[in-house]
């Protein structure tokens, strides 16, 4: 038994994978791209690789999508965006070399187009598309992974990068997407680098939501693009609570519903020095639908075809969980877990428990507590091995007394994805030892007891049968 490969999330059959690439609903079909070195476990060589879904769930695993051109002097084909320009599939992406061609101070912004529905796919002659010389005295640093959407009677397009210290994100215009001007810096932040920039409208009032990785958890800022083309934060928040122990690099379609949907790539930093089975590391994670919530923040949720996944069902109604914990019986490592919960005393800290061994020597703990407005997934114990990180990784939840807590969570042997509320998210690995660590059990502590209104708990098939 493979104990830590997951099922039910993308990933290629072996080597290394990062950030999710140019995804675009394309002919009634989802394109998932993403950084890639077909040679390798570790980050190296980065190619595009490809996969494609008629589902959001089955996927195909495609040719790789482009390798660097070394004779032009080009080692890595960093993150970017696919768009569809009147029918032609047109990739761009960061170009990086070495020397002078270094990521830090000679990236180049390149074009490639596909003319067999995204099968293979030519680079631009005139590549590059941008350079560094575009910003004329105004300095940029690690300037990278372009996103660009149609709006306006124009393109535009947004890139990451440094100025004197601070990340960024910076802003331009093209009419033809060959030719394109510089039209300012849109927002900067403390972080020395913001990465994987996405800007797009979402919902029904005009608003815009500003993404961006700032080599720690994922933020976003949702306002206004005004008419000057200058970005006006009305509300931020954090995408993900676990950062590199987990979440990274998102990015996003929209898709033939009109959904806004997003990967992220579940990254193998947790792992540490910790071997698994099989020559493989980075995962994508579930897709998620955007979407704006009543109170203005960034809403999740996981995609509804997902459940074609769910198997045998385990459902409880309404019980009190007393102080301690109360052992479900449902036992697994693929499963999806829907727990609801009544908050009755503001002081009670609970939760649900799993990858639990029968002794409770190894399990992953999801805990929500409302003396300080925190989730919580505490990975102390989730492996009997000291070389996987296990640190807490919390993140904001406030709850009032009276009001139900609903946590979603994901559970693929090595993954879990929590959905609370559909406000806050925590995503992360984990890398138990034993074979018998597979229960869930729900608990509450401090000597008191909660109400779990409902549970639904449901086996998950694999995506590859």
């Amino acid at each position: 038994m493979n104990l830590h490969r997951p099922i039910y999330h993308y990933m290629p059959e072996q080597n290394w994978m990062n950030d999710p690439n140019g995804v675009l609903f394309y002919k009634e079909e989802y394109h998932l791209f993403y950084q890639h070195n077909p040679h390798g476990v570790q980050w190296s060589t980065i190619h595009w690789g490809h996969a494609k879904s008629k589902d959001l769930v089955h996927w195909e695993q495609l040719p790789i999508a482009l390798a660097p051109s070394l004779e032009l002097g080009e080692h890595h084909c960093f993150s970017g965006c696919a768009v569809n320009a009147a029918g032609v599939p047109m990739i761009f992406y960061t170009s990086i070399g070495v020397n002078e061609r270094d990521h830090i101070h000679g990236a180049e912004q390149w074009m490639a187009t596909s003319t067999d529905d995204m099968l293979s796919w030519t680079k631009y002659e005139g590549n590059p598309v941008l350079s560094l010389k575009i910003h004329g005295d105004f300095e940029v640093k690690d300037w990278r992974d372009p996103f660009i959407w149609r709006a306006r009677e124009a393109w535009f397009m947004v890139l990451g990068g440094g100025h004197q210290g601070k990340g960024c994100v910076l802003l331009y215009r093209s009419e033809d997407l060959l030719e394109w001007t510089f039209i300012h810096k849109m927002l900067e932040g403390d972080a020395e680098i913001w990465e994987c920039p996405n800007f797009f409208p979402l919902g029904d009032e005009g608003k815009y939501v500003l993404i961006y990785s700032p080599s720690n958890v994922v933020r976003y800022y949702i306002g206004t693009w005004n008419e000057d083309f200058t970005f006006t934060p009305e509300a931020e928040g954090i995408v993900d609570y676990s950062g590199w122990q987990g979440f990274y690099a998102p990015n996003n379609l929209l898709d033939g519903q009109g959904r806004r949907i997003m990967w992220g790539w579940l990254t193998e930093v947790a792992r540490g020095a910790f071997p698994v089975i099989g020559e493989w590391a980075g995962v994508q994670s579930l897709p998620r639908i955007l979407s704006l919530a009543e109170s203005g923040k960034l809403q999740y949720q996981p995609a509804p075809e997902l459940q074609m996944l769910r198997n045998s069902h385990h459902t409880f109604e309404t019980r009190n969980i007393a102080v301690g914990e109360w052992l479900t019986g449902v036992q697994g490592r693929s499963l999806e877990i829907i727990a609801e919960f009544k908050l009755e005393n503001e002081t009670i800290p609970f939760g649900i428990k799993v990858l639990q061994s029968p002794d409770g020597e190894e399990e992953t703990v999801i805990v929500y507590d409302p003396s300080f407005g925190t989730l919580s997934v505490e990975r102390g114990k989730s492996s009997l091995s000291d070389k996987p990180h296990k640190s807490n990784l919390i993140g904001r939840l406030d709850i009032k007394k009276g009001q139900k807590l609903t946590l979603h969570v994901f559970v693929d042997h090595s993954v879990i994805e929590v959905f609370a509320n559909e406000i806050t998210c925590i995503s992360t690995r984990i890398y138990p030892t034993l074979e018998q660590s597979v229960n869930v059990s729900v608990f509450a502590l401090n000597e008191a007891s909660v109400t779990l209104l409902q549970l639904d708990i449901w086996e998950l098939g694999s995506i590859w049968t």
